[in-house]
């Protein structure tokens, strides 16, 4: 896979799933609404929040027809890569809403679930199966609302590592001649009292690789572990300003 390239998994995993299904669940509580997100294929990377019951029982007997509209939807939101509001053959109006990670787009957020002004729901159903009752407008900011949350997550990864980079550039020489370029990053974010996971998120890279890193600095710098390698060098590494 190409670096520059990612999947919603690697999203996911960089966000932290528990913590989106945190996220989606006050926000589907909040605002009254159902929501879940999926991969650009339509598979479920989270829980439904706040399900709509009338939904539920219907694609138990109608999945094929649900299946089919939801993916046209969604290939309409991956060619325009803008959300888009619909109403489905129920009558419920929902929105689709991109997301985006190092401006790619890689997940959807499908939300809604509610009866507005010109919906076709009966009045029966409505009350029987609780569905909220909204404006379309409310609805749509609500979906604006989450297209402007999400994209505080959508992180640029060439500038991130660029900074990861710069914040090591005052003590390459510390390292120079007895470590690798990126031992010597390990190494310095160690001195500056990282976990090994904590320096994975930083450099976008596996807590396993890390860990073999660790283990290559200490046999090169010939020290038992990592609290003499802060012992020994962290005086003579810059503070950052």
């Amino acid at each position: 896979m190409m670096r520059n390239t990612f999947s919603s998994q690697e999203w996911i995993k960089f966000i932290g799933k528990e913590k989106l299904q945190t996220f989606q669940d006050s926000f589907a509580r909040v605002d009254n609404i159902s929501l879940c997100f999926f991969d650009l294929e339509g598979i479920p990377l989270t829980v439904w929040s706040n399900s709509c019951l009338l939904c539920h029982q219907i694609i138990q007997n109608n999945k094929k027809r649900c299946l089919e509209e939801k993916h046209k939807a969604i290939c309409f939101l991956k060619k325009t890569q803008e959300i888009k509001w619909f109403t489905c053959y129920l009558g419920l109006t929902y929105f689709m809403c991109p997301i985006y990670y190092n401006n790619k787009l890689v997940a959807i957020a499908y939300g809604g679930g509610i009866s507005t002004e010109n919906s076709s729901v009966p009045e029966e159903i409505v009350k029987k199966y609780n569905i909220p009752l909204m404006s379309h407008r409310k609805l749509q900011r609500i979906g604006e609302l989450l297209v402007q949350t999400m994209a505080l997550v959508n992180f640029d990864i060439k500038a991130l590592e660029k900074e990861a980079s710069e914040h090591i550039v005052g003590t390459a020489n510390v390292f120079s001649g007895l470590l690798s370029k990126r031992e010597a990053e390990v190494a310095t974010f160690i001195c500056k009292g990282l976990s090994n996971k904590q320096i994975a998120d930083k450099l976008f890279i596996s807590e396993k690789t890390i860990k073999t890193h660790v283990s290559n600095i200490l046999s090169k710098l010939d020290i038992k572990d990592r609290m003499q390698l802060i012992l020994e060098y962290c005086r003579i590494i810059p503070n950052d300003k």
